[in-house]
């Protein structure tokens, strides 16, 4: 090359061959053409380009690149090398080339067979002696990498939304029991950021005899064991919630994955069915021996009001008897509200008295109330009128509120606790009141306390669910319930129920009133129970009745073939014929013998029961009875 020559940019990028013939001979090392070699060689495409944007030179690796013969290389367009959405962006990275700017950028080529492929491209401009003669770009093919980069990235995106959308949370730790990952379900159940936790020790999140279960799991996560177990944790406000942990390792002794379930409301749940199959038990229970109670109460109160009805009976006696009487009673109704409320109910509105409802559920928790030296006070409305409800759903709620009133005065410290039960009428609606003097209930929690299992009581004291069922069972009596804290401390509870008129409900009619006969009547007592039977024979005969009695329901049916009565007082339950077979038998027997029936039961709070006697439309006098029942039925039966 001569120095008044300018080289050409493709001489030395292909050497002339040389003749198998010639004989080699040394000869003086030519840099020039040992570089050309070089860029011959290349694995990546080499292309060279003129000021006017056309190919001068290209190497091997940029024909195979292009799909194109090396000798078809030089003087093609650069735009037709290019994927036309990319023509610009490769003109406006060339230009900063030339200006002297060297440029590292991706871009998409167009081979002669019409195959695109992303190539990474490096230009830098082309200087020979001082003068501009274009650029040279080195491009290397990376579509094979972009398509795994690309897999890759859809993979890892596709995961990341499982990771942040699972409703369970999952969290990882590194070998020190800190938190490296972090989803958004986590979040929600700690109540923390992701910032505030990773990094942090998992420990003090736990309560203080949990800590050790938890840590001997987290152990046997390193060791590349899996497994499942629960424990309790705090929240970042505080509330201790259940939580479910199933762990698995990742990476062996440096990495410990850990998804978690909050499953608090399900152990609430549970808790709640096992307390309701309690009830149940306890209902069933109840209704087994509440026969067997009120046979003998019913006993007692009968001979007491024998007793009191002798003239002669000494004064001091006769004290004595008046006590014996009311506690008879004050136990027969004990038995008859822990029935009712443990009994399974179905929705039933009847007339309904609120402040009985309330006596009865005071009663049932008197016991509990003294001894815990708490005052009720009663300030009732006595004019208030009746009004349909469930009874039995509104002692549940009566009976939640009062429990919660004893609980929460336990936390108080002061030297006489009393509770306040009010009834009012306000226009159509009966309003009841129950405030006590406990700590009172903090003004943010007024509005979360009827939520389902919200509870401010200690783990283990109680389901959160007691005042969440007492609002839905107000509110399907379209009345109101809400909560306050009284001017002098403590808590008031506030139901309001509107005042619907009493109707009709199809039971089986009550004793009918009316005066008294002389007539007297053969009358037939038919139960197993001796008290109850030598006691009505004794009241019955000094009435001026002639009365026969029997234990059993056989022969109460052969007595009847042979003599005629006319009033069979019949016990329900008995050993060997139930009142209701007897009653089918008399009915089939004789229909007008079915009229003179009087049934006596201290089973009124059974539904099969109750359902007998209203199809019969016959009276039933319930035991513990007041004789002056008997004296209402009678007679009516006597003039049917």
């Amino acid at each position: 090359m001569s120095k008044g020559r300018r080289a050409s940019p493709t001489r030395g990028m292909r050497p002339p061959p040389t003749s198998p013939n010639a004989t080699l001979k040394p000869r003086a090392f030519d840099p020039l053409r040992v570089a050309a070699e070089i860029v011959a060689s290349l694995a990546d495409a080499v292309v060279v380009t003129g000021v006017d944007r056309q190919v001068l030179s290209a190497n091997r690796a940029a024909a195979e690149l292009f799909g194109r013969p090396l000798d078809d290389l030089p003087g093609t367009p650069i735009d037709d090398l290019v994927a036309i959405a990319e023509r610009q962006h490769v003109a406006e990275r060339e230009q900063r080339a030339v200006e002297g700017e060297e440029q590292r950028y991706e871009t998409t080529i167009v081979s002669a067979t019409g195959d695109e492929r992303v190539v990474a491209v490096s230009t830098t401009p082309l200087v020979v002696e001082g003068e501009l003669l274009g650029t040279v770009a080195t491009l290397r093919d990376v579509t094979e990498e972009k398509r795994a980069q690309d897999t890759l990235a859809r993979s890892e995106a596709r995961y990341r939304n499982l990771f942040e959308s699972a409703s369970d949370a999952i969290a990882t730790f590194d070998a020190n029991g800190r938190f490296t990952t972090f989803n958004h379900a986590a979040e929600i159940i700690s109540g923390y950021r992701r910032e505030e936790l990773v990094g942090q020790w998992f420990a003090p999140m736990l309560p203080d005899d949990e800590l050790p279960k938890a840590l001997a799991h987290f152990q046997k996560a390193l060791a590349g064991e899996t497994g499942l177990f629960e424990t309790s944790f705090y929240r970042k406000d505080g509330d201790v919630r259940t939580i479910q942990v199933t762990y698995s390792t990742p990476r062996l002794d440096e990495e410990v994955l850990c998804v978690i379930r909050d499953v608090t409301d399900q152990k609430m749940l549970q808790e709640q069915l096992i307390q309701s199959e309690k009830m149940s038990a306890i209902g069933q229970l109840v209704s087994g021996v509440a026969h067997e109670l009120n046979n003998p109460l019913a006993g007692i109160s009968a001979f007491a009001q024998l007793l009191l009805s002798e003239k002669r009976f000494p004064p001091d006696q006769r004290t004595a008897a008046e006590m014996i009487y009311a506690e008879a009673r004050r136990a027969s109704r004990i038995v008859q509200n822990l029935l009712t409320f443990a009994r399974q109910h179905k929705p039933e509105r009847t007339p309904t008295s609120v402040n009985q409802v309330l006596d009865d559920t005071l009663e049932l928790r008197g016991y509990e109330l003294r001894v815990r030296g708490i005052d009720v006070q009663r300030d009732y409305d006595e004019q208030s009128p009746e009004t349909m409800a469930d009874a039995h759903q509104l002692q549940q709620v009566f009976l939640n509120l009062i429990t919660n009133a004893e609980q929460a005065m336990e936390r108080a410290e002061r030297d006489q606790q009393r509770l306040n039960i009010r009834t009012r009428r306000a226009g159509d609606l009966i309003r009841i009141e129950l405030e006590d003097t406990g700590p009172g209930i903090p003004p943010n929690l007024l509005e979360r306390i009827f939520n389902p299992f919200f509870t401010t009581k200690p783990t283990g004291s109680g389901t959160g669910l007691g005042l969440s069922i007492s609002l839905g069972i107000v509110r399907e009596h379209e009345g109101r319930i809400w909560a306050e804290n009284a001017t002098q401390g403590g808590a008031r509870f506030v139901i309001e129920l509107p005042i619907v008129a009493p109707r009709p409900t199809g039971e089986f009619p009550s004793a009918p009133a009316s005066h008294l006969v002389a007539d007297r009547l053969h009358v037939l007592v038919v139960d197993d129970e001796a008290s109850v039977r030598v006691a009505l024979q004794r009241y019955l005969a000094s009435r001026g009745h002639e009365v026969e009695t029997t234990a059993s329901g056989r022969e109460a049916l052969a007595r009847m073939r042979e003599d005629a009565f006319d009033a069979v007082i019949i016990d329900m339950r008995m050993p060997d014929v139930s009142g209701e077979q007897l009653f089918g038998e008399l009915k089939g027997r004789d229909p007008s013998y079915a009229e003179r029936v009087i049934f006596t039961t201290g089973q009124l709070v059974d539904d099969s029961v109750r359902t007998f006697l209203a199809s019969t439309g016959r009276p039933c006098v319930p035991k513990p009875f007041e004789f002056s029942a008997f004296d209402q039925v009678l007679p009516a039966r006597r003039a049917s």
